[in-house]
């Protein structure tokens, strides 16, 4: 025979278990709806997805050379996205995208100037994606400067704040 009531300071916990079990087992989960119940509406995602860092590698790059732009994107919540994002990166003067792309999702342009890639829904709160773009710096670009006018764009249905997050990016030459 099993007794739930113990003396001393654990009394009742294995009766407060069990009752916690069957009060659990019996109600519906909070803000579930019953199957057919048209009533109950969820609340829209929200998901901040936006670029945490940009890292072009080599720093500097030689001019004619090749470099791949390193992208670290950051759901910071509160919640997983719900929808698909975009990411659009715009190369900066005198650099072209030549590829493969990661993710293997990202299309560039026939120039290589704009490459965008298609994320999809389900990105959790606090990951992290990756967007990796192999380019090469022209000949003719300046050495020892600054490429500017890059940017990465982050489309995304679910941000509270803005749909639409962008930051620029520059590329040293050597």
């Amino acid at each position: 025979m099993v007794s739930f009531c113990r003396s001393g300071p654990r009394r009742g916990w294995a009766l407060w278990t069990v009752l916690a079990t069957c009060a659990l087992s019996a109600a519906p989960a909070v803000g579930t709806a019953a199957p057919g119940d048209h009533a109950a509406k969820r609340a829209p995602a929200q998901a901040r997805v936006p670029v945490a860092h940009i890292d072009p590698d080599p720093d500097p790059a030689p001019v004619g050379g090749n470099v791949t732009v390193h992208i670290l994107l950051a759901n910071k919540g509160p919640a997983r996205t719900a929808s698909p994002f975009t990411v659009t990166v715009n190369m900066p003067d005198n650099t072209t995208a030549t590829g493969p792309f990661f993710p293997d999702s990202c299309l560039a342009d026939p120039l290589g100037a704009t490459i965008t890639c298609a994320f999809p829904a389900g990105l959790n709160n606090l990951r992290t994606a990756i967007v990796n773009i192999p380019a090469q710096i022209a000949a003719s670009a300046p050495p020892h400067s600054k490429l500017r006018d890059g940017s990465v764009t982050v489309t995304n249905p679910d941000d509270p704040d803005a749909k639409i997050r962008t930051v620029k990016f520059t590329i040293r030459t050597a």
